[in-house]
């Protein structure tokens, strides 16, 4: 076994020691599904250490797992939304039913409300968002982060962060009106 291999093992230890809890609470927040959350952390730990020689020494090591993680998260949403989205298309095709008789995430969200959840009601709103408002605004309410480290760990900057949240904010009061 090489000398490398060991020093690379400790690293990935100390970051899953450090930040491991926070990671998957993170990662749950995107996905909103226990078992895809387990498979995501330790898919972004399997990433963090076949990319680990990458990271300059000095770099802000939580920032860096943050970005693989919620890179790893956004592609599971995706993934999942286009698997929902053709297999909607095939049951609408099977039943001989357009596109629009199907019913929209928003049409689920109003039905939620008529039974008083009113919480999930907010999530499945929140769920139709874009991508980066929908991670934004999750990050700041959910995480309570403020906009610098959520522009960190998005890969951007804070005033796009304060953009993102701004916009999804005004979205869902609009749409919740």
């Amino acid at each position: 076994m090489s000398a490398r291999r060991p020093a690379t093992e400790d690293r990935i230890a100390l970051l899953l020691a450090k930040h491991g809890a926070e990671m998957a609470r993170h990662i749950r927040r995107i996905v909103r599904d226990d078992h895809a959350t387990e498979d995501l952390l330790q898919d972004t730990l399997l990433r963090t250490q076949g990319a680990l020689g990458l990271l300059r020494p000095g770099s802000n090591e939580r920032a860096w797992l943050y970005r693989i993680g919620t890179n790893a998260a956004l592609n599971h949403v995706r993934s999942r939304a286009r698997e929902l989205a053709a297999l909607r298309r095939y049951a609408r095709e099977a039943d001989g039913t357009t596109s629009a008789d199907a019913a929209s995430p928003a049409d689920a969200a109003d039905r939620l409300t008529t039974d008083g959840d009113v919480r999930a009601t907010l999530w499945a709103r929140v769920a139709t968002l874009p991508e980066r408002q929908r991670v934004a605004l999750t990050l700041r309410i959910a995480n309570e982060l403020d906009y610098a480290e959520i522009a960190r760990r998005m890969g951007g900057t804070e005033a796009a962060a304060r953009a993102n949240v701004h916009q999804a904010t005004k979205r869902l009061k609009r749409e919740l009106r």
